[in-house]
């Protein structure tokens, strides 16, 4: 049987999803390091990852949301540069727990509807693989027809203050979840 664990100190690093998150609001009671970097990809990351690294002291959680811009730009395989990522982090800090957080839905009219969840699940994949957790926020924030649910974006891809509190409900119940197995 696993023992509780209290998850304090949360990293959450990726692009402008997480840098517009109001998370210390969403996610009271933990201290939420937010690095997110507007217009960041997922090889840009990989670049910064040894700087966040240096001037980070370790986490009990690292969330990687990233990606949404390589698939606005139509640049959609960019798994190799994300296990990299993943990598790094891992062997930075063993002990914290690693999630991969799911893109979140878009409204962008040359995107597909599948395109996202076929994304996420290579980003399942590749959690599996590398032995993380995934966190599906997308279910938390699209429909069943895969479209965004009404009032979470407020353009074609960032979130309204709605679509926030659902992401962080999501992730909140995660780290519940993990704190009391």
């Amino acid at each position: 049987m696993k023992r509780a664990r209290k998850i304090s100190r949360l990293l959450l690093i990726g692009d402008s999803m997480i840098e517009y998150g109001a998370w210390q609001n969403y996610l009271p009671g933990r201290e939420v390091i937010n690095l997110g970097l507007s217009g960041e990809s997922v090889e840009e990351l990989r670049e910064r990852a040894p700087n966040i690294i240096k001037r980070q002291a370790t986490p009990d959680l690292v969330l990687i949301m990233i990606g949404t811009n390589n698939v606005a730009m139509g640049r959609l395989e960019f798994f190799a540069a994300y296990a990299e990522i993943l990598t790094v982090f891992q062997e930075t800090w063993p002990v914290a727990l690693m999630v991969i957080n799911s893109l979140l839905p878009m409204d962008l009219n040359y995107l597909a509807p599948e395109a996202v969840p076929r994304i996420n699940d290579r980003l399942r994949t590749l959690a599996e693989k590398k032995n993380a957790h995934f966190l599906d926020a997308w279910q938390a924030l699209a429909d069943q027809d895969n479209l965004p649910l009404p009032g979470v974006l407020e353009d074609e891809v960032h979130l309204t203050a709605r679509g926030y509190r659902l992401w962080a409900t999501c992730l909140e119940e995660f780290l519940i979840r993990q704190e009391h197995p």
